[in-house]
């Protein structure tokens, strides 16, 4: 990762805390920007725009609330969804529009010029639970929470193109679009696949030894390969074939990072993964830990068992001889041939504090983002379609900055934000007096 990009992060909390950090890929340290009160309850979703630093964020309390990180501001507007769709549990940008999944399997087009809502599609038999947006903006995946579909939506006429079930009615919680948007993948259960569009063949199914929270991509000049966020703490990485050869079992991954065992086991499962630059992903476990991670390592230890078994396949005698003379050769890089993943930085918002979602991405700091011709056009309509800007909270600073490496500055901010909300829920639920 180059100097000229920097890496930011935002997620959501049980307690209805969002915070934000921004990574110095010079000192390839997270520095934490805000931690703020935005939702009563937990967020199920947050979600950034590509192009832009504006990341929405969707709650418990049946709220839509969008954070403009180049400013450092969160709740820079607000719109209440419906109540008879349920609760928002997921969430995607497309260029001028963003898509929610709600727990009663609406998906709600919201225009993102002002927050009204263009269209409502009929997704799914008991929930929405995962979305993911085409990169051409002109389709959109979704998975249901019980349905056992996967369904994929024709953004341009507003409708079904095509559903598809799983083997089993288990909750598709992740799918993920590749980059060039030629392929998709997607976990339930344990299970995950690799899908082409074209052909509509598996490029990878597999069982994993564990559930898969999240799955992400990682691509570069070696190809294109999947993570998998696992609930035992696991992080594995798998090749993804170009094509579907059918004399062609064998399938190659490693599994950057062991499961864990024994009592911490519950507190260092991974709930999250985001790709953000190269072979960089960001990762999130149950315990509140946020890690960048470089999985250089991983690719290059599958490039080389993709090499040794063509080798093989060619002539297995010449393999044996070259392998027994590799193995006194490389013995001073063996540390370097063995490490899967350098983990350039982690960072943990307070003590307990149980991460729900993430979203992360990277920039290049000279860039134009166009974000602030977004923000005032979103001020100027306001009070249009239900659009209202928050009332500011007296006794908390939403765009409170925090400086590099002040992580005892940040917990007692998300300490803070907890308290605050605790009175408010306090006097909501204390009868009026007449």
């Amino acid at each position: 990762m180059t100097d000229s990009f920097r890496v930011v992060v935002a997620a959501g909390t049980y307690d209805g805390v969002l915070a934000g950090w921004e990574l110095n890929t010079t000192k390839n340290k997270f520095e934490i920007v805000f931690a703020s009160p935005s939702h009563i309850g937990s967020i199920r979703s947050v979600a950034h725009q590509d192009t832009q630093h504006t990341v929405v964020s969707c709650g418990y309390d049946e709220v839509i609330k969008t954070h403009n990180f180049a400013k450092r501001q969160t709740d820079t507007g607000e719109v209440r969804t419906p109540s008879e769709y349920g609760t928002p549990c997921c969430s995607s940008f497309a260029q001028n529009h963003c898509l929610v999944g709600f727990s009663e399997g609406q998906i709600v087009i919201y225009k993102k010029r002002d927050w009204s809502v263009q269209h409502v599609l009929k997704g799914h038999e008991g929930g929405v639970s995962s979305i993911a947006v085409h990169p051409t903006g002109k389709m959109a995946l979704t998975g249901g929470s019980r349905d056992g579909k996967l369904k994929l939506w024709d953004l341009t006429r507003g409708r079904l193109a095509f559903a598809t079930k799983i083997a089993s009615k288990e909750s598709i919680d992740t799918v993920v679009w590749a980059s060039d948007g030629s392929s998709y993948g997607f976990g339930y259960g344990s299970h995950v696949t690799v899908r082409d569009v074209a052909s509509g063949s598996d490029l990878l199914d597999i069982e994993l030894p564990s559930r898969v929270n999240q799955v992400c991509f990682i691509e570069g000049d070696d190809g294109m390969f999947l993570v998998a966020a696992c609930n035992d703490g696991s992080l594995p990485v798998l090749d993804v074939p170009k094509s579907v050869d059918p004399n062609e079992q064998e399938r190659f991954a490693v599994m950057a990072i062991e499961a864990v065992e024994g009592p911490v086991a519950g507190e260092e499962r991974f709930k999250c993964i985001q790709a953000v630059q190269d072979y960089h992903v960001v990762t999130a476990t149950s315990a509140g830990v946020i890690s960048l991670m470089n999985l250089r390592g991983s690719v290059n230890m599958i490039e080389q068992d993709k090499l040794a078994s063509k080798n093989a396949s060619v002539n297995h005698r010449e393999e044996d001889s070259e392998e027994e003379s590799d193995d006194g050769r490389d013995d001073s890089d063996s540390d370097v041939e063995e490490l899967a993943v350098e983990i350039v930085d982690s960072t943990q918002l307070g003590t307990g504090a149980r991460i729900t979602c993430l979203v992360a991405y990277s920039y290049t700091e000279n860039g134009d983002d166009g974000v602030d011709g977004d923000v005032k056009e979103t001020k100027k309509r306001k009070h249009e379609d239900g659009l209202s800007k928050p009332k500011a909270d007296k006794q908390f600073k939403r765009s409170e900055i925090i400086g590099a490496g002040d992580l005892e500055k940040a917990r007692k901010l998300v300490s803070k934000a907890k308290k605050i909300q605790k009175r408010n829920e306090e006097k909501k639920s204390k009868p009026k007096k007449n």
